[in-house]
Protein backbone atom coordinates (compact mmCIF):
# COMPACT_ATOMS: atom_id res chain seq x y z
CA UNK A 1 0.00 0.00 0.00
CA UNK A 2 1.19 3.53 -0.79
CA UNK A 3 1.62 6.16 1.50
CA UNK A 4 0.69 9.94 0.71
CA UNK A 5 4.29 12.03 0.86
CA UNK A 6 4.63 14.22 3.20
CA UNK A 7 4.81 17.71 2.11
CA UNK A 8 7.32 19.08 4.70
CA UNK A 9 9.40 16.82 3.44
CA UNK A 10 9.91 19.08 0.15
CA UNK A 11 11.64 21.75 -1.03
CA UNK A 12 10.55 21.67 -5.00
CA UNK A 13 6.70 21.48 -4.82
CA UNK A 14 7.21 19.85 -8.39
CA UNK A 15 8.52 17.04 -6.99
CA UNK A 16 5.99 16.91 -4.57
CA UNK A 17 3.09 17.32 -6.97
CA UNK A 18 4.66 14.23 -8.85
CA UNK A 19 5.23 12.58 -6.28
CA UNK A 20 1.72 12.52 -5.19
CA UNK A 21 0.64 11.56 -8.07
CA UNK A 22 2.60 8.80 -8.04
CA UNK A 23 1.25 7.90 -5.02
CA UNK A 24 -2.06 7.91 -5.91
CA UNK A 25 -1.96 5.82 -9.14
CA UNK A 26 -0.26 3.00 -6.96
CA UNK A 27 -3.41 3.27 -4.34
CA UNK A 28 -5.34 2.98 -8.03
CA UNK A 29 -4.12 2.27 -10.68
CA UNK A 30 -7.41 3.85 -12.79
CA UNK A 31 -6.12 7.31 -11.24
CA UNK A 32 -5.24 9.76 -14.31
CA UNK A 33 -3.95 13.11 -14.56
CA UNK A 34 -7.48 14.33 -15.35
CA UNK A 35 -8.81 13.34 -12.18
CA UNK A 36 -5.29 14.87 -10.19
CA UNK A 37 -6.40 17.83 -12.54
CA UNK A 38 -9.62 18.04 -11.28
CA UNK A 39 -8.31 17.67 -7.65
CA UNK A 40 -6.55 20.91 -8.73
CA UNK A 41 -9.27 23.29 -9.69
CA UNK A 42 -8.04 23.21 -13.66
CA UNK A 43 -9.74 22.29 -16.40
CA UNK A 44 -6.43 21.24 -18.51
CA UNK A 45 -6.02 17.67 -18.63
CA UNK A 46 -2.13 17.34 -18.64
CA UNK A 47 -2.09 20.35 -15.93
CA UNK A 48 0.61 18.19 -13.60
CA UNK A 49 3.02 17.08 -16.67
CA UNK A 50 2.74 21.41 -17.76
CA UNK A 51 3.50 21.91 -13.84
CA UNK A 52 6.13 19.16 -13.95
CA UNK A 53 7.87 20.29 -16.72
CA UNK A 54 8.06 23.79 -15.66
CA UNK A 55 5.69 25.07 -18.35
CA UNK A 56 3.36 26.42 -15.99
CA UNK A 57 3.20 27.87 -12.70
CA UNK A 58 0.66 27.04 -10.16
CA UNK A 59 -1.95 29.54 -9.38
CA UNK A 60 -3.27 30.11 -5.73
CA UNK A 61 -6.41 28.91 -6.14
CA UNK A 62 -4.84 25.59 -7.05
CA UNK A 63 -2.91 25.27 -4.04
CA UNK A 64 -6.08 25.67 -1.70
CA UNK A 65 -7.96 22.99 -4.03
CA UNK A 66 -5.09 20.22 -3.68
CA UNK A 67 -4.62 21.08 0.34
CA UNK A 68 -8.46 20.61 0.19
CA UNK A 69 -8.38 17.16 -2.10
CA UNK A 70 -5.31 16.01 -0.39
CA UNK A 71 -6.39 17.10 2.61
CA UNK A 72 -3.51 19.47 4.04
CA UNK A 73 -3.86 20.85 7.66
CA UNK A 74 -3.30 24.49 8.04
CA UNK A 75 0.54 24.42 8.47
CA UNK A 76 1.44 22.11 5.99
CA UNK A 77 -0.99 24.18 3.61
CA UNK A 78 1.12 27.07 4.63
CA UNK A 79 3.83 25.38 3.70
CA UNK A 80 2.88 24.49 0.61
CA UNK A 81 2.06 28.18 -0.25
CA UNK A 82 5.49 29.17 0.91
CA UNK A 83 7.56 26.52 -1.46
CA UNK A 84 5.85 27.33 -3.75
CA UNK A 85 6.24 31.21 -3.37
CA UNK A 86 9.76 30.42 -3.39
CA UNK A 87 10.00 28.63 -6.71
CA UNK A 88 8.15 31.41 -8.56
CA UNK A 89 10.45 34.08 -6.50
CA UNK A 90 11.88 36.36 -9.28
CA UNK A 91 14.48 38.04 -7.41
CA UNK A 92 17.38 36.69 -4.81
CA UNK A 93 16.07 38.93 -1.99
CA UNK A 94 12.60 37.69 -2.34
CA UNK A 95 13.86 34.08 -3.03
CA UNK A 96 16.12 34.51 0.33
CA UNK A 97 13.36 34.95 2.43
CA UNK A 98 10.83 32.73 1.02
CA UNK A 99 13.87 29.97 1.75
CA UNK A 100 14.42 31.55 5.57
CA UNK A 101 10.44 31.01 6.47
CA UNK A 102 11.06 27.39 5.00
CA UNK A 103 13.93 26.80 7.67
CA UNK A 104 11.65 27.91 10.40
CA UNK A 105 8.48 25.96 8.76
CA UNK A 106 9.86 22.36 7.60
CA UNK A 107 10.39 19.59 9.99
CA UNK A 108 14.10 18.93 10.00
CA UNK A 109 15.64 15.74 10.98
CA UNK A 110 19.11 14.47 10.25
CA UNK A 111 19.25 15.11 6.14
CA UNK A 112 17.65 18.11 6.78
CA UNK A 113 19.22 19.63 9.24
CA UNK A 114 22.81 18.94 7.09
CA UNK A 115 20.74 20.56 4.08
CA UNK A 116 20.17 23.59 6.40
CA UNK A 117 23.92 23.12 7.73
CA UNK A 118 25.23 23.44 4.30
CA UNK A 119 23.04 26.41 3.46
CA UNK A 120 24.34 28.41 6.79
CA UNK A 121 27.74 27.37 5.52
CA UNK A 122 28.01 28.73 2.16
CA UNK A 123 25.74 31.60 3.04
CA UNK A 124 27.69 33.62 5.45
CA UNK A 125 31.11 35.07 4.10
CA UNK A 126 33.03 34.35 7.63
CA UNK A 127 33.19 30.20 7.07
CA UNK A 128 36.05 29.74 5.10
CA UNK A 129 38.29 32.42 7.02
CA UNK A 130 36.97 30.34 9.83
CA UNK A 131 37.93 27.50 8.22
CA UNK A 132 41.41 28.33 8.20
CA UNK A 133 42.13 29.72 11.43
CA UNK A 134 40.75 26.86 13.51
CA UNK A 135 43.68 24.32 11.72
CA UNK A 136 46.06 26.90 12.59
CA UNK A 137 48.87 25.84 14.76
CA UNK A 138 48.56 29.40 17.11
CA UNK A 139 44.67 28.39 17.52
CA UNK A 140 44.35 27.94 21.15
CA UNK A 141 41.06 25.88 21.22
CA UNK A 142 39.13 29.12 22.56
CA UNK A 143 36.43 30.42 19.41
CA UNK A 144 36.90 33.98 21.24
CA UNK A 145 40.76 34.04 19.63
CA UNK A 146 39.11 33.39 16.03
CA UNK A 147 36.50 36.07 16.83
CA UNK A 148 39.15 39.07 17.38
CA UNK A 149 41.04 37.68 14.50
CA UNK A 150 38.27 37.47 12.09
CA UNK A 151 38.10 40.92 9.90
CA UNK A 152 35.57 42.47 10.50
CA UNK A 153 34.84 41.00 13.73
CA UNK A 154 32.46 38.33 14.23
CA UNK A 155 30.67 37.58 17.79
CA UNK A 156 32.64 34.48 19.86
CA UNK A 157 28.96 32.84 19.69
CA UNK A 158 29.49 32.70 15.79
CA UNK A 159 32.42 31.42 16.11
CA UNK A 160 31.43 28.74 17.90
CA UNK A 161 28.54 27.31 16.45
CA UNK A 162 30.55 27.99 13.10
CA UNK A 163 33.32 25.32 14.67
CA UNK A 164 30.23 23.12 14.80
CA UNK A 165 28.99 23.50 11.67
CA UNK A 166 32.12 22.49 9.34
CA UNK A 167 32.41 19.90 12.19
CA UNK A 168 29.13 18.22 11.23
CA UNK A 169 29.99 19.05 7.48
CA UNK A 170 32.84 16.97 7.70
CA UNK A 171 34.93 20.03 6.34
CA UNK A 172 37.08 19.65 9.81
CA UNK A 173 37.80 16.95 12.10
CA UNK A 174 40.04 16.30 15.27
CA UNK A 175 43.30 14.68 14.91
CA UNK A 176 43.06 11.68 17.77
CA UNK A 177 46.91 11.84 17.77
CA UNK A 178 47.00 16.18 18.78
CA UNK A 179 43.57 16.74 19.32
CA UNK A 180 43.35 19.65 17.26
CA UNK A 181 41.42 20.59 14.53
CA UNK A 182 42.39 19.46 11.01
CA UNK A 183 41.15 20.01 7.28
CA UNK A 184 39.23 17.59 6.17
CA UNK A 185 38.63 16.75 2.39
CA UNK A 186 35.05 16.90 2.04
CA UNK A 187 32.79 18.93 -0.89
CA UNK A 188 29.73 20.46 0.72
CA UNK A 189 26.62 19.49 -1.12
CA UNK A 190 23.25 20.88 -1.43
CA UNK A 191 19.92 21.01 -3.55
CA UNK A 192 21.10 22.98 -6.59
CA UNK A 193 18.07 25.70 -6.01
CA UNK A 194 19.79 26.24 -2.30
CA UNK A 195 23.27 26.20 -3.29
CA UNK A 196 22.39 28.74 -5.62
CA UNK A 197 20.59 31.04 -3.21
CA UNK A 198 23.79 30.59 -0.81
CA UNK A 199 26.35 30.68 -3.12
CA UNK A 200 24.62 34.43 -4.38
CA UNK A 201 24.69 35.34 -0.59
CA UNK A 202 28.21 34.75 -0.44
CA UNK A 203 29.61 36.14 -3.65
CA UNK A 204 27.72 39.22 -2.69
CA UNK A 205 28.93 39.59 0.92
CA UNK A 206 32.55 38.89 -0.41
CA UNK A 207 32.14 41.38 -3.29
CA UNK A 208 31.16 44.03 -0.28
CA UNK A 209 34.13 43.31 1.57
CA UNK A 210 36.70 44.13 -1.44
CA UNK A 211 34.82 47.25 -1.94
CA UNK A 212 35.19 48.13 1.98
CA UNK A 213 38.81 47.01 1.96
CA UNK A 214 39.61 50.24 0.06
CA UNK A 215 39.23 52.27 3.20
CA UNK A 216 40.08 49.26 5.77
CA UNK A 217 43.48 48.93 4.96
CA UNK A 218 46.45 50.28 4.22
CA UNK A 219 47.67 49.86 -0.06
CA UNK A 220 50.53 47.68 1.46
CA UNK A 221 47.80 44.95 2.44
CA UNK A 222 45.75 45.03 0.09
CA UNK A 223 45.74 44.72 -4.00
CA UNK A 224 42.31 45.38 -5.71
CA UNK A 225 42.77 45.97 -9.37
CA UNK A 226 40.71 45.85 -12.54
CA UNK A 227 40.68 46.56 -16.27
CA UNK A 228 38.27 47.45 -19.12
CA UNK A 229 39.01 45.31 -22.11
CA UNK A 230 36.91 45.32 -25.59
CA UNK A 231 37.53 41.83 -26.50
CA UNK A 232 36.09 38.71 -29.10
CA UNK A 233 34.07 35.89 -27.81
CA UNK A 234 37.29 33.70 -29.05
CA UNK A 235 39.38 35.72 -26.75
CA UNK A 236 36.91 35.54 -23.87
CA UNK A 237 36.75 31.92 -23.99
CA UNK A 238 40.82 32.07 -23.96
CA UNK A 239 40.58 34.70 -20.94
CA UNK A 240 38.14 31.97 -19.04
CA UNK A 241 40.60 29.25 -19.44
CA UNK A 242 43.55 31.50 -18.42
CA UNK A 243 41.68 32.24 -15.21
CA UNK A 244 40.80 28.89 -14.02
CA UNK A 245 44.27 27.81 -15.09
CA UNK A 246 45.56 30.54 -12.23
CA UNK A 247 42.75 29.56 -9.79
CA UNK A 248 44.05 25.83 -9.72
CA UNK A 249 48.12 28.09 -9.54
CA UNK A 250 46.46 29.63 -6.32
CA UNK A 251 44.78 26.39 -4.50
CA UNK A 252 48.39 24.64 -4.96
CA UNK A 253 50.39 27.70 -3.69
CA UNK A 254 48.18 27.30 -0.61
CA UNK A 255 48.51 23.81 -0.11
CA UNK A 256 52.05 23.79 0.40
CA UNK A 257 51.87 25.95 3.04
CA UNK A 258 52.57 24.60 6.28
CA UNK A 259 51.55 27.35 8.66
CA UNK A 260 49.26 30.45 8.20
CA UNK A 261 49.75 33.93 9.27
CA UNK A 262 47.11 35.40 7.69
CA UNK A 263 43.43 34.74 5.70
CA UNK A 264 43.22 36.64 2.18
CA UNK A 265 40.33 36.47 0.28
CA UNK A 266 41.63 36.43 -3.56
CA UNK A 267 38.53 37.71 -5.76
CA UNK A 268 39.12 37.15 -9.90
CA UNK A 269 35.86 38.52 -11.38
CA UNK A 270 34.93 38.86 -15.43
CA UNK A 271 31.83 40.19 -16.66
CA UNK A 272 30.03 42.08 -19.49
CA UNK A 273 29.79 45.94 -19.60
CA UNK A 274 28.16 45.49 -22.86
CA UNK A 275 25.81 43.75 -25.01
CA UNK A 276 26.77 41.25 -27.80
CA UNK A 277 27.66 42.68 -30.99
CA UNK A 278 24.55 42.03 -32.74
CA UNK A 279 22.06 41.75 -29.98
CA UNK A 280 18.74 43.54 -29.81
Amino acid sequence: MSITPGILAYLDYRHYLADLFASRKSEQPEFSYREFSRMAGSSSPNFLQLVRDRKLNISSASIRALAQAIPLNKREEGFFETIVAFDHAKSHDEKDKHFQRILRTRDYGDVKQLEKRQYEYLSHWYMPALRELVVSADYPDDPAWIAERIIPPISTSKARKGIATLATLGLISRDDATNRWVHADRVVSTPSEVLDLAVTNHTKRIFALGTEAIERFEPSERDLRGVTLGISDECYGELKSRMESFWKELLALAEKEEKVDRVYQVNLQLFPLSRKRGAP
